[in-house]
């Protein structure tokens, strides 16, 4: 292939149409709760942040580590809140908006998963 054809093969790459949507939303602020339940369950709010709501997600006002998530995940994070929250810093969530709810066993309530904390 000459230097040509690769020219044109880039710049009709670029000229394509990117579907790509980021599917990451952010949420930042202090910690306002940690809850903790025998599911190894843990819900978060922030004080004056409950974040974009997700439409498949009932609950608006908190985030969820799940139970799904490896122990030691699960542990990562809340132990990463918890230092924010000890240290009155805020805390930036991450969540998906697209298929990433977690429900409350058989209660009406699912919540947004978290998917990564920054701060």
């Amino acid at each position: 292939m000459n230097i040509l054809s690769k020219l044109l093969l880039v710049s009709f790459l670029f000229l394509l149409p990117s579907t790509v949507k980021a599917a990451w939303l952010n949420s930042t602020g202090e910690i306002e709760t940690l809850t903790l339940y025998n599911q190894n369950q843990i819900l978060v709010k922030l004080k004056g942040n409950n974040g974009a709501p997700v439409a498949a997600c009932s609950n608006k006002e908190h985030f969820i580590i799940p139970a799904s998530y490896t122990e030691e995940s699960r542990n990562r994070m809340y132990s990463t809140l918890l230092a924010a929250k000890m240290a009155g810093v805020p805390a930036s969530i991450a969540y998906s908006e697209v298929d990433n709810c977690d429900a409350w066993g058989a209660t009406p309530n699912v919540y947004r998963k978290i998917t990564r904390i920054m701060f």
